[in-house]
């Protein structure tokens, strides 16, 4: 299919039905909407073709002249708070005129993501169905954007906004409802909730492409759906070249039919990026961009199971969809609250994925005006979708009183990880967001934390809460001198530390994904290719993050004969570099390996090299002068004899890391 041409078809189609078509508003306003107060509040729609539009509410009058296609748009003034029902008056010059009845004046949020925050308060606990059916909220109005996928971008959706009832808020959001019956309670005033997602959704096809701009380690992603979006330049670009590949196929098969030639292959169409709430594109397009330029204040997201797995590529793409989000409500500091993953078990082959995800979203703190609710506590590792939703409402909103409106006195998040000090046989850790103490839910020792020396060996921790600071102190009589610590490295963790506000601390690893002295893994997840690709499921894992040995996990070189052998990580872009951490696993005979970098590809320099011994599981490292590196190159010039099942012409590596500074 060619959406291209199903656009024209469709921009037509609406430039006809706009030549005599009412004034008539998208359906974000209907009956009963809240508008979002103290800013200009945009309003728009659809009219006749050089017809002025008039709109009148709360005492303004705001004038526009409908464009060529029929669209216009006003934007009202900042308006405080009101619950008084008012009604919008939209009226077109010469013809009819559209009533929205029963408008307050509030607060908005936007709530989107997969199944946890599709989740409805008929399918959650009971406790929390109780409270939703305990009678009616009167501030609070909502909203669900139905589910859809499109490949271009949509106007409008079937929806209304509905009053906050028990019937009402069976099927809405447990997630938003909690968060926005608390904003009633706390403030006031009236909070209009727009509820969006899907589940099973990926963060991709929520994203609005404008978000990645600018982010130069997400510059390949960027290109490659510009190339295949419909609309974008270098799509059409490459359409119309299709389009003249095409006509002159057609004279072609006309030439070849009267000749009675065979007829030529005709030219393949661009390709176009999958479509689908799981794909690349689609939930943006259907499910976003019909409420843009909605007044809003700010964003939920409750997201991230269908991108287990992903690490810290998954913070970039946090930080693209914020920044697409902000720039096409023109809302630059929107605050963006998000929850971060309860613990639950994807599988026995998927350990490190999930901890590596609850990572990223912590490094999404550093984007400005973000917030994250904590929920190891109150997850269940054998249910990805936990049933108390209302507590995870409310944490959000702790973040929305503290931050967005500057309510004192609240404590908005648990504690997270901020230093550490090896000294002797202890690790001494300090956690931040602990304003009055530390404290564990059970009354027991605190649980999940371990420690471990240079070998990365790690062994279950004692500790200690010290009673004046949010420190807790590590030992351990199986590491002697311990180096490093982690707590609830596991993904069916359910550790019972929190502050005494009763907020749950977040996962932590004090050397990943920054190892002091050394900086970021930058080839997590990176590309690479070999000289002797390996056609048994053994040709990945090089950076997959960890450093099992098995097929999947674990890289292996083919067996065919004849040294030496590589393989290449492509780093995507010259970064600095520093060190190069690499190893082996128990098992095969790969022998020495030489490390190479190189930053254009062709000229590879070596940093250093080590021979393993047979049959035996080790690790290496090479540090060196930091330079700008995007090639990173194991070599396999020779190996041992044969030391067990496996051929010798396999060379094998648990994992390669590279290392630079931190940006």
């Amino acid at each position: 299919m060619i959406f291209k041409n199903r656009s024209l078809i469709l921009a037509v189609a609406a430039l006809t039905a706009s030549a005599t078509a009412d004034v008539r508003l998208p359906h974000v306003f209907t009956d009963g909407a809240v508008l979002q107060r103290d800013r200009g509040v945009p309003v728009w729609g659809q009219a006749s073709p050089g017809k002025k539009v008039t709109v009148k509410f709360a005492g303004q009058e705001k004038s526009a002249q409908a464009g060529g296609d029929g669209k216009w748009r006003v934007d009202l003034d900042a308006m405080p708070a009101n619950a008084e029902p008012r009604v919008i008056e939209v009226s077109e010059e010469g013809a009819n005129q559209v009533q929205v009845k029963d408008v307050l004046v509030g607060e908005v949020w936007l709530a989107s993501g997969q199944s946890n925050m599709e989740w409805s308060i008929g399918a959650s606990r009971k406790e929390d169905q109780d409270i939703a059916a305990s009678g009616p909220v009167p501030l609070l109005r909502l909203l669900t954007v139905p589910k859809k996928v499109a490949p271009y971008r949509q106007d409008d959706f079937e929806g209304a906004w509905k009053p906050a009832d028990p019937e009402t808020s069976k099927s809405f959001s447990a997630v938003a409802y909690f968060f926005g019956r608390r904003l009633t309670e706390e403030l006031g005033v009236p909070v209009g909730l727009i509820h969006s997602s899907w589940g099973g959704s990926r963060i991709e096809p929520w994203l609005a492409d404008e978000g990645l701009a600018d982010i130069e380690d997400l510059r390949e992603m960027r290109e490659f759906r510009e190339a295949r979006t419909p609309g974008t330049e270098k799509y059409d670009e490459a359409m119309k070249r299709h389009v003249a590949a095409t006509r002159g196929w057609v004279d072609a098969a006309d030439r070849a039919l009267n000749e009675k030639k065979p007829i030529p292959g005709q030219p393949p169409a661009p390709p176009v990026l999958p479509v689908g709430s799981n794909q690349a594109l689609g939930t943006y397009q259907a499910m976003i961009h019909p409420v843009v330029p909605y007044g809003l204040r700010g964003f939920l997201w409750y997201q991230g199971e269908s991108n287990v797995g992903e690490d810290l590529l998954y913070t970039l793409k946090m930080e693209a969809l914020i920044k697409g989000w902000r720039k096409q409500f023109g809302a630059a500091e929107a605050p963006f609250y998000f929850v971060q993953l309860a613990p639950y078990n994807y599988g026995d082959n998927r350990q490190g994925a999930l901890q590596g995800l609850w990572i990223a979203q912590q490094e999404a703190l550093k984007i400005p005006k973000t917030g994250m609710a904590v929920t190891m506590d109150i997850g269940n590792p054998k249910d990805i979708h936990p049933r108390n939703k209302s507590e995870v409402g409310r944490r959000l909103s702790l973040w929305a009183l503290a931050d967005t409106y500057g309510k004192e006195g609240i404590v908005k998040s648990g504690p997270l990880f901020e230093s550490f000090e090896a000294a002797g046989d202890s690790i001494k850790v300090r956690l931040k967001n602990a304003p009055t103490g530390l404290a564990t839910r059970d009354q027991q020792a605190p649980s999940h934390f371990e420690v471990a020396g240079p070998d990365w060996n790690f062994k279950p921790a004692t500790a200690e809460i010290s009673p004046n600071e949010p420190v807790i102190t590590l030992k351990s009589a199986e590491v002697p001198q311990p180096t490093m610590a982690r707590f609830a490295w596991s993904q069916i963790a359910e550790p019972n530390i929190m502050n005494k506000e009763g907020l749950p601390a977040a996962a932590f690893h004090t050397h990943w994904p920054d190892e002091p002295g050394m900086g970021r893994n930058v080839a997590r997840q990176r590309p690479f290719t070999s000289s002797d690709p390996n056609a048994s499921g053994w040709n990945a894992g090089l950076t997959d993050g960890n450093w099992w040995g098995g097929a999947g996990t674990c890289f292996a070189t083919g067996n065919a004969a004849g040294f030496p052998k590589h393989v290449t990580i492509d780093l995507g872009r010259p970064r600095e570099v520093q060190a190069v951490r690499y190893g082996v696993p128990g098992f095969g005979s790969t022998k020495t390996v030489l490390i190479s970098v190189s930053e254009n590809g062709k000229d590879f320099q070596e940093v250093g090299k080590h021979e393993f011994a047979g049959k035996t599981e080790a690790r290496s490292e090479q540090r060196f002068d930091k330079r700008p590196v995007r090639f990173v190159r194991a070599t396999f010039p020779d190996h041992h004899e044969r030391q067990d099942h496996y051929s010798e012409n396999h060379s094998f590596l648990s994992e390669l890391e590279v290392y630079g500074p931190v940006n």
